[in-house]
């Protein structure tokens, strides 16, 4: 008995599934034209879209921050990120150094970690990300944003603050290796003349001679510090890419082909409920 009614609700699925596909077949070929129609008219409305769109192109800079903390860096860029987003222009160039104009030109900015797990002190710098409408503008807009982050009170500070130091550094070391200088001579002198101590002296000669280098190696690494000191040091350039990065032309023909197949398929549905409640009334009449 339960063998008999799988059979005939197995049967019973079966019909109607072929009852279905029998009831699209039919509705396709009534109303065919008219989704073709409609989707050939999202197909080319997805072209046009794509022609008219102002083409987006992505470009990366990769900063390395020697103040603030990449974190923090971050943040201030998605604070410049909602300005633009809100239009705020005029606040937004004060701040880059830059004019409004060049701002009409900026579709987005963000900005985001190499690093991706967490550290106080990520030697890897970030990257910052923008969407322009014109590539011309990188080179100018890269400047506005250096400009942005090392131009705040603080950092202005801590930069001018950091290169006293290093200067002083510089000074005191610069003297060491001076008054080692003559200490050397003085003692090379009393070795030529060959005084009875001359054993220990050259000791003292050889010891004079490392903390020579040493001096040496500081001074240089001080000055090398020196010369590269910013609030944040450019690793990477904005590159200007050819291709832009929106609108794509198979996402614009996709969407554009999907709206009018469903548009042309909202209005064979229409047609067809037309069609019956007509037919409904002439039976009844």
């Amino acid at each position: 008995m339960d063998e008999r009614r799988q059979i005939t609700s197995s049967q019973s699925d079966e019909l109607d599934l072929l009852n279905l596909v029998r009831k699209a077949w039919f509705f396709f070929q009534k109303f065919g034209k008219t989704i073709i129609f409609f989707s050939i008219g999202g197909f080319v409305l997805g072209i046009a879209f794509y022609l008219l769109l102002p083409k987006q192109y992505e470009s990366k800079l990769i900063l390395h921050s020697s103040i603030l903390t990449n974190e923090e860096e971050i943040e201030i860029i998605k604070t410049w990120s909602d300005l633009l987003g809100k239009g705020e222009y005029a606040s937004l160039a004060n701040t880059w150094n830059v004019s409004q104009s060049l701002l009409s030109g900026v579709f987005e900015i963000s900005a985001r970690e190499i690093q991706k797990l967490y550290s106080e002190k990520n030697p890897n710098g970030f990257i910052v990300n923008v969407m322009v409408l014109d590539t011309a503008i990188l080179k100018n807009l890269q400047d506005g944003i250096i400009y942005g982050l090392e131009n705040s009170y603080y950092v202005k500070e801590r930069v001018e603050t950091k290169k006293e130091n290093l200067n002083d550094l510089i000074s005191k070391v610069t003297q060491e290796i001076t008054n080692l200088d003559s200490t050397k001579k003085t003692v090379t002198d009393i070795i030529r003349n060959k005084n009875t101590s001359t054993s220990s002296l050259l000791i003292d000669v050889s010891g004079i001679n490392s903390e020579w280098v040493e001096l040496n190696e500081k001074l240089l690494d001080y000055k090398e510090e020196l010369k590269f000191i910013g609030a944040v040091q450019v690793l990477q350039s904005f590159n200007k890419s050819s291709k832009p990065e929106e609108p794509k032309i198979l996402k614009s023909l996709f969407f554009g082909l999907a709206f009018g197949a469903f548009l042309g398929y909202l209005i064979a549905l229409y047609k067809n409920l037309r069609l019956s409640i007509q037919s409904r009334s002439a039976d009844q009449d």
